[in-house]
């Protein structure tokens, strides 16, 4: 393992500041990794008792048996390079610093950050944050984090393929819990805080290498180094960067957060556009883009073609597509007179195909039109909208759907406009079978353009 990917691979956890008090931040790491069936070795450090929720306690991280791959620092920032210095005699090479007080505090907290780097690098430890979370790589429960999420009654975490990193703490939380919420899988969530050593790039790029992760996700609220960005886009794994700080109020609410420096943000775009990073402008964008990157289907061009049942969705879906880069393809001659044979003569056969209300009678128009579609060599990229559909219809459109997405490799997006109360058990469905939903065509469509942006050839910069 690496030094960086013992966040999630840690075989050896030390919390220096660990607690038995309910309540306190030192706790938590400690129930979470109990709880959710960590198998490496829990390491609680504290000099006033030998004993933590069951699990043998050591006065410095120094007297724990090593080797210890993962330090989790959770004390005042004053006794932080106490910690620090205790890291490096016990040969840990990572330590998450959870502590506050430093550079987002001004200059005397900056002075503080400056002398934990320096000691960390002269005796070889690598430091995230601080002023962070922590870290969560599930597949391997390594829980190295406080954050509240974790103590919830239920959560619906499993190993998942999409890493979200966040130099804040409490928003890439956040985003996890309502990511778990719609139905993605986020199997690595980690905040790196003020990037004071590793920063959060460093980190997207160590998990690009990881063969299981389809997508990563980053919020950024430092400038991000270019190289780094080149090295990451270049892993041939899709990004997506959620980078705060574009007005002159973001960056100065940026620098008292984490204590980052401004950029120029039209510099930050083009330089984002031409590496085939998509750069989103808030969470729920962050979120609907990810939806794509779990599937590992690619367009090869961006033409889109649409079905629809609602002639308004249809005219939706054909706005989106022009606004976010994308082309509506023209359809070859025979698909039109293929699907002049099967949609409804009040329907429309040029693009976008509205097959009308009649699919309540006649499901098979489904099938029959995406067919054509998926056969049509002019369409890169089909979107299925429709709306208020209910119960037994619904199910019958996303049956077409799946058949549709086993039968070629186009991707298949589905805009269902309709509450969940109409059909429950539809946004389990689509995702069993690879189908991003979202709740209307301009969203699909925004889905769709960030698809093809991290698809579409490009030679990289040097």
């Amino acid at each position: 393992m690496s030094d960086i990917s013992a966040l999630w691979e840690a075989e050896s956890i030390a919390v220096i500041g660990a607690s038995e008090r309910p309540g306190a931040l030192g706790r938590k790491p400690l129930d979470y990794l109990l709880r959710y069936g960590y198998k490496g070795r829990i390491l609680p450090v504290n000099p006033r008792s030998p004993e933590i929720l069951g699990v043998p306690a050591y006065p410095s991280v120094k007297d724990a048996p090593g080797p210890v791959d993962l330090a989790l620092i959770m004390v005042s920032a004053e006794r932080v390079p106490g910690a620090v210095d205790d890291c490096v005699a016990a040969g840990v090479k990572l330590a998450v610093i959870a502590s506050s007080g430093f550079a987002e505090t001004g200059e005397e907290g900056a002075r503080l950050q400056a002398e934990v780097v320096a000691k960390a690098r002269a005796g070889g430890l690598r430091i995230i944050g601080p002023n962070c979370i922590g870290a969560v790589g599930y597949e391997n429960r390594v829980l190295a984090t406080f954050s509240p999420l974790f103590g919830a009654e239920s959560v619906p975490f499993e190993p998942g393929t999409l890493a979200f990193v966040s130099q804040s703490g409490a928003l890439g939380f956040g985003a996890a819990s309502l990511a778990l919420e719609r139905g993605l899988r986020p199997g690595w969530v980690v905040s790196t805080g003020n990037d004071a050593d590793v920063t959060a790039l460093e980190v997207l790029r160590e998990l690009a290498a990881v063969p299981d992760v389809t997508g990563l996700l980053g919020y950024l609220e430092d400038t991000p180094d270019i190289g780094t960005l080149r090295e990451l886009a270049g892993s041939g794994k899709p990004v997506a960067l959620l980078k705060s700080g574009r007005t002159e109020a973001g960056g100065r609410a940026a620098a008292s957060h984490t204590g980052a420096l401004a950029t120029d943000d039209r510099v930050l775009d083009a330089a984002l556009r031409g590496l085939g990073i998509v750069r989103v402008e808030d969470i729920d964008e962050l979120l609907d883009v990810a939806r794509v990157f779990e599937s590992e289907r690619r367009p090869t061009g961006n033409r889109v073609a649409v079905v629809t049942t609602s002639g308004g969705s249809g005219i939706l879906a054909a706005d989106a597509v022009e606004a976010h880069g994308l082309e509506l393809s023209a359809l070859e001659p025979r698909s039109k007179e293929a699907l002049a044979e099967i949609v409804p003569a009040f329907g429309a056969i040029d693009n976008p195909v509205d097959i009308t209300a009649t699919v309540l009678s006649d499901p098979s128009l489904f099938d029959r039109s995406l067919d054509v579609l998926i056969a049509d060599e002019t369409v890169d990229i089909i979107v299925a909208a429709f709306c208020v559909m209910a119960g037994p219809d619904v199910e019958k459109a996303v049956n077409a759907l799946s058949r549709a997405a086993e039968k070629g490799g186009k991707p298949i997006l589905v805009a269902r406009t309709g509450a969940d109360f109409l059909a429950p058990d539809a946004p389990r469905d689509l995702r069993e079978a690879g189908l991003p939903e979202y709740p209307t065509p301009a969203r699909a469509l925004r889905a769709a353009a960030a698809l093809w942006e991290v698809s579409r050839p490009r030679t990289l910069p040097d």
